[in-house]
């Protein structure tokens, strides 16, 4: 006899924060949201949900037709660190999911509870952290959390600050029930978004949105890099002034796998290689496939151009004459930015 509550704990064991079921029934509605997206050109060329069948993707008993249910689980990742000061250099701001790999911390922890299920159910698993699969709508069902405006799962305990990941598996489990939950008359993220990606609750732009943008390369329309920042990668502006957030206690950090921490040098970026900054920055979603290394250059112009300090001109002139017309591009933007500043 198979015991949810057993499987959870041993989850909670294994350094799982959260763990819920859900059923793989299919997600309809989602596939009506993403093709709705798709028609109104708010993906970004380089993202998943623009190149996948929406009706495949959304279905997971057509993917695993094995599968009978699906463990969502959670990893809270808010911890106690610093932001980088700027005395050795300008920094680039470092998104809080990415401070370590995330991802991979939960995945090797999903991969102990799906050995405990292996070795005492004989079950058939499949394991993904931020992988193809539908994992917000999975989360929502399970009653892991709910949808925040911004398009993120809130988490009674642990607010947007999480990480996702799912064990799809043959074992009959019992679901757990959604959570009947929401945002209310709050609009603080839409209205905190620097660059009105939140079109409307729940529907985000992904071609305004700066942290979709930060891996995306191409040029950054003037507007948005006017307001850009000192972002390097990501951004957490919807997520900082989200209430459900603010009562979230950080805790300390368990694991450096993929450690970039909150910031780092612009000056030692744009002087790397692609191969020296994928060795430095190994295992970490900074490093990732989908993550291209001239959009991390692209957006380190940025920063710099918004820096206000004219210091910096010699070094944009040098990239005024880059063989990437992108580059070439932003350099130019930040060296009118500084002048005009």
């Amino acid at each position: 006899m198979i015991d949810e509550t057993e499987i959870k704990n041993i989850g909670r064991e294994f350094g799982i924060d959260q763990l819920r079921i859900s059923s793989p029934a299919p997600f309809p509605e989602t596939a009506k949201i993403i093709q709705g997206l798709k028609r109104k050109g708010y993906y970004l060329s380089n993202e998943y949900l623009l190149k996948i069948d929406t009706e495949y993707f959304c279905n997971i008993e057509t993917r695993f037709p094995w599968a009978k249910s699906i463990i969502i689980c959670a990893l809270g990742y808010l911890t106690d660190e610093k932001l980088p000061q700027s005395g050795n250099g300008p920094y680039g701001l470092i998104a809080r999911f990415t401070w370590r790999n995330n991802y991979l911390i939960l995945k090797r922890k999903l991969k102990k509870l799906a050995r405990f299920l292996k070795e005492n159910f004989n079950a058939q698993c499949r394991i993904f952290s931020n992988g193809p699969i539908p994992e917000k709508p999975i989360a929502q069902r399970s009653g892991l959390g709910y949808y925040g405006k911004n398009g993120l799962i809130i988490n009674h305990k642990f607010g947007s600050w999480m990480v996702l990941g799912e064990i799809v598996t043959d074992l009959e489990l019992k679901p757990d029930p959604p959570i009947e939950d929401n945002c209310g008359e709050c609009n603080k993220c839409i209205i905190a978004c620097p660059t009105r990606a939140i079109i409307k609750p729940y529907i985000i732009d992904s071609t305004r949105c700066i942290q979709a943008l930060s891996g995306w390369y191409g040029p950054v329309p003037e507007p948005i890099a006017r307001v850009w920042g000192n972002r390097l990668y990501g951004c957490t502006t919807c997520q900082d002034v989200c209430p459900k957030n603010s009562t979230v206690k950080p805790h300390p950090p368990e694991s450096e796998i993929g450690y970039v921490g909150p910031g780092l040098s612009l000056l030692k970026i744009l002087n790397f290689s692609e191969d020296e900054f994928r060795s430095n920055y190994a295992k970490n979603q900074l490093t990732a496939s989908w993550v291209d290394f001239r959009a991390i250059k692209r957006n380190a112009l940025i920063c710099l151009g918004n820096t206000k300090d004219k210091g910096f001109l010699p070094l944009l002139k040098k990239f005024t004459d880059s063989s990437d017309p992108v580059l070439a591009r932003t350099a130019q933007w930040a060296i009118k930015n500084l002048n005009n500043g």
